[in-house]
């Protein structure tokens, strides 16, 4: 029976997949068990199915042809704002953007725990605690799926450093494994059902999580009822007959290594059944329907790219995710009458997300120096670099080009063949030099190769040498300055690994340049047949300026009644592929902090950071604002924070450590590949808090500029083990200014037997109430909020006894308690 794309039966999710089922043929059912390419499934024209397609968005919509879109916080600052309605619209319009995009699943969000303040993919995920990081990426698949785009719920599982993540083992507990590494998965897809689950790289307990029975089957299925499609992480796909039989129903990119072919041949052999292909592909087909490929894309309608009510709420998500980390004597807000001293290079060119497959290509980047010449008129400051800070040369600053219109970027010709011959099919205004996919005017699948050509003027800032580097996929680039070639075929070239899986080549030459005098450059970029692959172009032009002077930052700061420093990790340092290497800031920076804190009456750090960083001079500065990696926006919520305009609001969602030595993983990462969780269930606070080791900033800590309170914590004195408790408080704004406070409900469990965090996080509210105003607050903890997994029983168990329950502010600064007595139900 062949179903057209309008056809309509009387149970849509069951009988229409079914005559879908029945009407393909098995190689047609294979074929939709592998991506085509790297990005889409192959259509089957014969059947009205249209290819699906996919694409990364934690950060928000990455296109495939590094085409831009607007970018949000991160993933750790969006959880910084405990606020999961708005991580809600946030995925909403991530979703219409990859709508008009023609992207049908997100490849988000990105739920794995912090384990190490190391991770070099902490920016992208949520949190330290489950609790907080489950129910963020519930609003936010809620928020996209509204929409009618499909979301991959992801890495599952275990997936926690970058150091070995192809092949290491994540090595636990299955208390461990349940209570910390599966928790936050397990209510995201209770309570929001994300159309697929990224499957990691990793293996768990030594199997990969690709073909790991009990995560993909017995767990995720039979347990959790999940109905959607398990796809691989790209290239996490390890076998054929392993995988079928345990639960992978989609290998991505395609074509399959270990899928098509090969999963044909298992069938023809008889080691894998047709029913067990139907199975899978009977998922994949209701993905497909959900998407509404089989219905004219009804959600077409819906779709809204780069427009003010997304660029606004880029910015309120930034402001929101902002944690004020220290404000002694009120140094904040800055006041007009002052002099301000802005220094550091993040003012001028923020860090505005991380790098590897979430890096967004955006419309535009509000830094926080234009946002205050714009905001702040009459306001007295004036700005130094101080130091370049970038561990590794940065991607080429657009406003030292020009375009032959005289625009900011560079002027880009494609070709359709590599020897730039004939004429140009497209012509474009190019300002975003790090490309994660590009070509598509230009290279198709039946003709990959093609040519770029960037011409127009670079003029640099500073007099001295300037080294460029271009990291490219093609075997072939070039860049000339100034008439002459810099980097050509005769340029050696290392090899490094993107991502840990894709090999680059690196050109870099360097030249002493003149500051002010405007130099012709062209760049060229020439992918020939041979190894090329469709949509995933990669290239970036990177540039390493002269240093900036040092003292002039510290003089500056001297005659100036305030500095405010801009200091961070850098626009390399945090990335997917490989791990930090330590939690220290560059000690230039250091440096600088320092000298310009002993120079300067008051001093006033903004940290541009995606992960838990030291900070030797915390006593030396009066007030610490963390900005996270705040997206296209930042600039603007920076801005207000620091004016007045509007009172911080973020909290941390992981714990700030002293020094990287009092972290519990210190003595387990990275294990080479075998990562032993030897800390156990004592992540983040849990350990800080029940070994009383005094952090620098506690878990779930943020200040304001009011003051709250909390009284009134009502807590009934007995209830049946295994049923619902009400908890309610009242929250009362004692401040002179209106702000969000976000109360946060622990539990302690004093009569489990089994070793327990001494207390955990079960809930948490942000709520915003003018001077004066209070509020009555109701939290309903249900029966996990006093379970524990045991692994005797195999089952979530709940132990009658005495438990406490906490609330306040931040782990460390919890206000009332209230004891309860939890009782087993008469048979």
């Amino acid at each position: 029976m062949t179903v057209p794309p309008n056809s309509s039966l009387p149970d849509e999710s069951a009988e229409r997949v079914t005559a879908l089922l029945k009407a393909l043929t098995l190689k047609e059912k294979i074929s939709l068990m592998s991506g085509q390419d790297f990005w889409s499934l192959p259509p089957i024209p014969r059947l009205g199915i249209p290819s699906l397609v996919v694409s990364d968005g934690p950060t928000g919509l990455r296109s495939t042809n590094s085409e831009p879109a607007t970018v949000f916080p991160v993933g750790v600052a969006m959880a910084a704002s405990w606020n999961d309605d708005l991580a809600r619209e946030v995925g909403s319009a991530i979703a219409r953007e990859a709508i008009a995009y023609g992207v049908d699943v997100l490849l988000a969000p990105a739920i794995n725990i912090q384990r190490t303040p190391l991770g070099g993919r902490n920016f992208e995920t949520y949190s330290e605690d489950p609790h907080l990081a489950g129910d963020i990426a519930a609003a936010y698949i809620e928020g996209v799926q509204s929409q009618g785009v499909g979301t991959s719920l992801k890495h599952y599982a275990a997936n926690n450093q970058e150091h070995e993540r192809m092949r290491g083992s994540s090595n636990m507990s299955q208390r461990v494994l349940r209570e910390i590494y599966l928790a936050a998965f397990e209510k995201a897809i209770r309570r929001s059902n994300p159309w697929t689950i990224m499957s990691a790289y990793n293996r768990v307990n030594g199997t990969y999580a690709s073909e790991h029975r009990q995560l993909l089957t017995d767990i995720l299925r039979d347990e959790w009822g999940y109905d959607g499609v398990v796809v691989s992480d790209w290239g996490a796909a390890k076998s054929t007959i392993a995988s079928v039989r345990n639960g992978l129903d989609l290998e991505m990119p395609g074509p399959g290594r270990h899928y098509g072919q090969p999963l044909e041949h298992a069938v023809a052999t008889g080691e894998v059944d047709e029913t067990d292909i139907d199975v899978h592909v009977r998922r994949i087909l209701k993905l497909i329907l959900r998407a509404g490929l089989l219905d004219n894309n009804p959600k077409a309608s819906r779709a809204a790219l780069n427009t003010p009510e997304h660029r606004s709420l880029a910015r309120r998500a930034a402001t929101e995710s902002m944690v004020l980390l220290k404000n002694k004597d009120a140094c904040l807000p800055l006041k007009q009458s002052q002099r301000i001293a802005v220094i550091g290079a993040p003012a001028h060119r923020p860090t505005i997300q991380g790098g590897g497959s979430s890096q967004v290509s955006p419309f535009r980047i509000v830094n926080p120096l234009d946002a205050m010449h714009e905001t702040l008129t009459g306001w007295d400051f004036a700005y130094a670099q101080g130091i370049d800070h970038e561990a590794s040369a940065p991607v080429i600053d657009a406003r030292l080009l020009r375009d032959e219109h005289g625009e900011e970027g560079l002027t880009a010709r494609y070709y359709t063949d590599n020897t730039f011959s004939g004429d140009s099919i497209l012509v474009e205004r190019d300002w975003r030099f790090f490309k994660l996919g590009f070509g598509n005017a230009a290279q198709t699948v039946e003709a990959p190769d093609f040519a770029v050509e960037w011409t127009g003027t670079f003029t640099p800032e500073r007099d001295g040498t300037h080294e460029f580097v271009l990291s490219h996929t093609c075997p072939r680039v070039e860049l000339y300055l100034d008439g002459t070639p810099l980097i050509d075929a005769a340029t050696p070239a290392d090899t490094e690994m993107l991502f840990m899986f894709l090999q680059m080549n690196v050109s870099r030459a360097s030249r002493d340049l003149e500051a002010g005098r405007a130099y012709p450059i062209r760049i060229r970029y020439s992918q020939p047949v041979e190894g090329a692959i469709p949509g995933f172009n990669v290239f970036s032009v990177s540039l390493r300026p002269p240093a900036p002077s040092f003292e002039d930052a510290v003089a500056l700061a001297a005659d100036s009644d305030v500095a405010v420093i801009f200091a961070g990790s850098g626009s390399t340092s945090e990335t997917e592929g490989c791990d930090r290497q330590e939690m220290a800031l560059d000690a230039g920076q250091t440096r600088l902090i320092e000298s310009v804190a002993s120079a300067c009456p008051k001093t006033v750090v903004v940290l541009n950071i995606g992960a838990p960083v030291e900070m030797p001079w915390v006593d030396k500065v009066d007030a610490i604002l963390l900005s996270w990696l705040p997206g296209q926006e930042g600039g603007y919520a920076v801005t207000d924070l620091l004016s007045g305009k509007l009172s911080p609001s973020g909290k941390l969602p992981v714990t700030f450590p002293k020094a990287y030595r009092d972290n519990p993983t210190w003595l387990y990462y990275p294990g080479g590949s075998q990562a032993d969780y030897g800390e156990g269930l004592f992540v983040g606070y849990r350990y800080y808090d029940s070994a009383d080791i005094d952090p620098l900033f506690p878990f779930g800590h943020g200040l304001t500029y009011s003051h709250f309170e909390i009284d009134h914590l009502s807590v009934p004195d007995m209830a049946q083990a295994g049923d619902t408790v009400t908890v309610s408080l009242r929250l009362k704004n004692v401040g002179d200014c209106c702000g969000q406070e976000t109360v946060q409900v622990y539990v302690e469990d004093c009569a489990t037997q089994e070793t327990c965090p001494i207390q955990q996080l079960r809930a948490f509210r942000k709520v915003r109430l003018e001077p004066g105003e209070e509020r009555v607050l109701q939290f309903e903890l249900q029966a996990r909020a006093f379970s524990w997994f045991d692994t005797d029983k195999n089952d979530w168990s709940v132990t009658p006894g005495r438990y406490v329950v906490h609330a306040g502010f931040s782990s460390r600064d919890l206000h009332v308690n209230a004891p309860i007595e939890l009782i087993v139900k008469a048979p």
